[in-house]
């Protein structure tokens, strides 16, 4: 019987194969964790999120995300960047992810569902709230690139409110509002109404 080489495939689809894994049972996920390193990275940065970001398990996620950054998966150095920015104020880890690969590899994390619980914990709903109150009209203030006009000034239109040529603060705001936006736990239900 012939395996499939799995670590041969792009990290994309390594991640896909860990989410829907992760998705059967904790004994799936632990089994594909033991297979090689690649895939404890991968297993890891899943359960890392889902701790932090769900069950307020925020010392053992944290460390889970940085071990699967610290192995070179580029949705951990990013989604590490932003937990380290949204809840410790520390920024340093921004310069970890090149700003041509921030758009993709942003869009993969915020698109992911991370974990088995419906909500984020109230300590993310508040530094949201704090964070739209705080830096977002600043965002909208800076004439650091061109600004297209909205009626809005929300997360809502953020990522197509300037052009590329804006400054690296507005840069990393406007990133970091489309990770309050859309990132999420995974929904239980699913809504079909549109199928």
């Amino acid at each position: 019987m012939e395996y499939f080489p799995l670590l041969e495939l792009p990290e994309d689809l390594q991640a896909m194969v860990v989410e829907r894994v992760a998705r059967n049972s904790f004994q799936d996920l632990y089994r594909l964790r033991a297979s090689s390193r690649s895939m404890k990275a991968l297993a890891e940065m899943r359960r890392g999120v889902q701790f932090f970001y769900s069950y307020d398990e925020q010392d053992y996620g944290l460390s889970l995300i940085k071990r699967a950054a610290d192995a070179g998966y580029e949705r951990a150095v990013y989604t590490h960047a932003m937990t380290q920015a949204i809840f410790y104020g520390d920024a340093q880890y921004f310069r970890r992810i090149p700003r041509a690969t921030v758009d993709r590899v942003g869009k993969l994390v915020r698109d992911a569902k991370w974990g088995w619980s419906l909500w984020h914990t109230d300590e993310f709903r508040q530094i949201k709230a704090m964070f739209t109150s705080t830096y977002v009209p600043s965002f909208y203030l800076c004439q650091c690139a061109n600004v297209v006009d909205r009626q809005c000034l929300c997360l809502w239109h953020i990522d197509v409110t300037k052009d590329d040529n804006m400054c690296e603060r507005c840069f990393w705001i406007k990133e970091i509002s489309l990770f309050f936006r859309d990132f999420e736990p995974i929904s239980l239900f699913r809504d079909t109404s549109n199928w």
